[in-house]
C-alpha cells in the first residue's frame, strides 16, 4: 500500500511497481500508463538511415531518354518506450520505412516534323505530325509497416495478404487463428511484449504508372503553346490501406476496406510559354 496515493487497494498493478519511483504516480492517469517521475525533452531517442542508391541514364540521338533510379534502404528508430519500466526506447523499424523503391522514367520526342529525323516535305503535314512527345513513369515502392498493439501471437504462418483479390467482400487478410481473440485472454498485467512494427508485415506496396502525351505548337521564335494529355494511375490499380483493425478482439480484425491511392485520373491542360 502507498499512503496518500491512489494505490491503497489490496493489490497494485505490477507495471506500476516496475517503473522508476512508483510512489509518485501521475494524478488521474491509469496504473498501466502512470510513470511516477516524468522527464521531458530527454535526448534518449535516436534513429538512423542507411541506403544504397543506384541511378542509370541513357540518352539516344532521336529524342529518347531513359532514367532509372533504385534505392534499397533501412530506417531504424528508438523513439518510444515499449513499457514505462524499459531501460531504453524500443528498437524497431521506422514507421516511415520504405525499404525498396524503383522509379523508371522515359521521355520520347517523336522524330516527326521540321528538323527531325522524318522531316516531311509538306509544311502542313509537318505542323500536324511534328511537335509530339511522350512521357511515362513507373513507380514501385514498399508499403509502410503495420502498427500493432499488445496482442498474444501463438506462432505459425500469418498468410498476410495486403492486396485482397475481392475487396468488395470484406474478410480477414491474415490467419486470425494464430492469435488469441477472446477478450478474457488478452494481456492484463500492463507489460507489453509484442513489437510495434515488423519489417515483413507491411501495407500494400505502390505499383503506379503515369503517362502523358504532349503536342507543341510553335507560335513565334520564343513563344509556343503546349497541349497536354495526362493520365495518372493509368492501369487503375487499387492500392489498399492498412487493415481497419489489428485488435484481435475486434469483429473487423485484419479486414481491409480502404483504398490508399486514387483511381485513374485523366486530365487535359494547355501551357503557354513566352
Amino acid at each position: 500500500m502507498l499512503p496518500n496515493s491512489s494505490y491503497n487497494g489490496a493489490t497494485v498493478n505490477l507495471q506500476q511497481l516496475l517503473i522508476p519511483y512508483p510512489q509518485y504516480p501521475v494524478p488521474g492517469a491509469p496504473q498501466s500508463t502512470s510513470n511516477g517521475v516524468v522527464e521531458e525533452y530527454a535526448n534518449a531517442g535516436e534513429s538512423y538511415y542507411n541506403s544504397l542508391n543506384v541511378r542509370m541514364q541513357k540518352r539516344w540521338t532521336n529524342g529518347l531518354l531513359l532514367i532509372e533510379n533504385f534505392s534499397y534502404s533501412a530506417l531504424v528508430e528508438r523513439v518510444n518506450y515499449l513499457n514505462d519500466s524499459d531501460p531504453a526506447p524500443e528498437k524497431r523499424v521506422g514507421g516511415d520505412s520504405r525499404p525498396l523503391r524503383e522509379t523508371l522514367a522515359a521521355s520520347w520526342q517523336l522524330p516527326f516534323g521540321r528538323g527531325k529525323h522524318f522531316d516531311l516535305a509538306n509544311k502542313a503535314l509537318n505542323a500536324i505530325a511534328g511537335g509530339w512527345g511522350m512521357n511515362g513513369a513507373l513507380i514501385l515502392q514498399s508499403g509502410p509497416p503495420l502498427s500493432w498493439g499488445n496482442i498474444v501471437y501463438l506462432g505459425g504462418p500469418l498468410d498476410w495478404n495486403p492486396h485482397p483479390q475481392n475487396p468488395l467482400t470484406p474478410g480477414a487478410t491474415l490467419n486470425t487463428a494464430q492469435f488469441l481473440t477472446a477478450s478474457s485472454l488478452q494481456p492484463s498485467d500492463g507489460l507489453r511484449w509484442f513489437d510495434t512494427y515488423f519489417n515483413n508485415l507491411r501495407r500494400d506496396p505502390t505499383k503506379n504508372v503515369d503517362l502523358s502525351l504532349l503536342k507543341r505548337f510553335n507560335l513565334r521564335e520564343r513563344m509556343y503553346l503546349q497541349l497536354r494529355f495526362e493520365g495518372f494511375n493509368i492501369t487503375n490499380r487499387v492500392g489498399f490501406g492498412a487493415p481497419v483493425s489489428l485488435t484481435p478482439t475486434s469483429a473487423s480484425f485484419g479486414e481491409i476496406t480502404t483504398q490508399a491511392n486514387t483511381p485513374r485520373r485523366v486530365q487535359v491542360g494547355v501551357r503557354l510559354v513566352w
